[in-house]
């Protein structure tokens, strides 16, 4: 996955209940924990899909590990939308260390 073809994150309002803000903030994930794990060493995971594209897992600044999946936005090819995520459990913290060397 070539993240360098997205321009821009696309969040929805925070006032949109039923956005992907919304739906990312109940499951514990911000704007912060995205961009730090976009800006670290993320790693494609491969798991099986039915709302995103692709699954990403990586570590926050305070080493926590994520996994975020995503879909190229509806609204322009080149942004980035985030559909849900979660605290890594065991065996993606372990895939990131393999194919990450970390």
């Amino acid at each position: 996955m070539d993240l360098r073809r997205f321009e821009a994150i696309d969040w929805d309002d925070e006032e949109d209940e039923d956005g992907n803000l919304a739906h990312c903030f109940r499951h514990g994930v911000d704007e912060r924990v995205v961009d730090e794990v976009l800006r670290g060493r993320p790693v494609e995971v491969k798991m099986r899909l039915q709302t995103a594209e692709f699954a990403l897992v990586g570590p926050d600044e305070d080493d926590v590990h994520w996994t975020l999946l995503f879909d190229t936005s509806f609204k322009r090819g080149d942004w980035l939308r985030p559909i849900t995520g979660w605290r890594s459990g065991p065996s993606e913290v372990a895939e990131w260390r393999n194919q990450a060397g970390g």
